[in-house]
């Protein structure tokens, strides 16, 4: 294994002894919530220093939805990217992504729109969706609000957030919405399938556990969802005429196999899609990039594909 993994790993269970915390899997969500956010502030520094951050609201099918910007150095206007963070649709929020989300503004000289869309169990599928689809819609239509150029964007997100890119994807197709230029898809889950072999080999002790999993799918799909609605599990879609995809995982990712099987699917319905295998890398690896050296690289490989699309 990767020395600078294992030492991650290590020293995380070693955390989760000491502490004597339960597991995600046995708390409520909103004490999960509470404590998935006070470790992701851990990892959330340095900020570039050079991206301004602005916090505001929008209008949503349910109310307003409060949205985090950074915005690069400079005059603009910029290309635009909206991103869907991960967190199982549980937990989770702009704060906790607002290091990648910086370095992705700065990286690749784009305005980052990320967005707060409502959580399960409170708020079941297809509310998440509900949400991104609009903010997109409104992203895309207010760019210039924002200095950002509205003909030139962008849709990516991590795990959970991966999977809503995708759905968003589907669901702005067939309404007729704004088309992106790249959906960017970060360890995503698109299959809903814990049998897979990458699931079996990673479920514990990297991070993201095969039994979280579970967890996170029970309470996205509380309110009826089933996977077999393609708004909810993209890889049963029709997939024809989505964006060009950009899709990065780890070896050592239960959502490993999740990333090629779409990769393919995507493919095989006539659509652009690049992935990239890290090997010896966890799920989230790209927002640990404090630590991991392979996360710097997947957050530049991240700039690199938005600025090639964007350009």
């Amino acid at each position: 294994m990767d020395a600078q993994v294992e030492a991650l790993l290590g020293m995380l269970a070693a955390q989760a002894e000491a502490t004597g915390a339960p597991p995600m899997w046995e708390l409520p969500a909103d004490v999960a919530r509470a404590q998935t956010d006070a470790a992701f502030a851990a990892f959330n520094q340095p900020l570039p220093g050079s991206v301004g951050i602005a916090d505001r609201a929008i209008p949503g099918p349910a109310g307003e939805i409060p949205i985090k910007v950074f915005t690069p150095g400079g005059e603009g206007p910029w290309p635009l990217l909206v991103y869907l963070h991960g967190g199982g649709w549980v937990i989770g929020s702009p704060a906790t992504h607002a290091k990648l989300c910086a370095e992705l503004s700065e990286g690749a000289g784009v305005v980052v729109v990320s967005v707060d869309y409502r959580l399960a169990p409170e708020h079941p599928a297809p509310a998440a969706l509900d949400d991104c689809v609009a903010a997109i819609r409104w992203a895309a239509g207010n760019a210039g609000a924002l200095n950002a150029d509205g003909s030139r964007f962008a849709v990516g997100g991590d795990s959970a957030g991966a999977n809503l890119t995708a759905a968003a994807m589907l669901r702005l197709r067939d309404e007729g919405g704004p088309r992106a230029r790249l959906q960017l898809l970060l360890y995503g889950a698109f299959t809903f399938d814990n049998g897979l072999p990458s699931v079996i080999e990673n479920g514990e002790g990297k991070i993201l556990t095969r039994q979280s999993m579970e967890w996170f799918y029970g309470h996205y799909l509380s309110g009826g969802a089933t996977t077999a609605d393609p708004y909810i599990a993209p890889i049963k879609g029709d997939l024809h005429g989505l964006p060009p995809a950009r899709l990065i995982v780890g070896t050592l990712d239960p959502l490993r196999d999740d990333s090629q099987l779409f990769a393919k699917a995507l493919e095989e319905a006539g659509v652009p899609a690049t992935l990239s295998v890290y090997p010896d890398q966890p799920h989230v690896f790209l927002q640990l990039s404090a630590f991991l050296d392979a996360g710097k690289r997947g957050v530049a490989e991240a700039c690199s594909a938005l600025g090639e699309a964007l350009a």
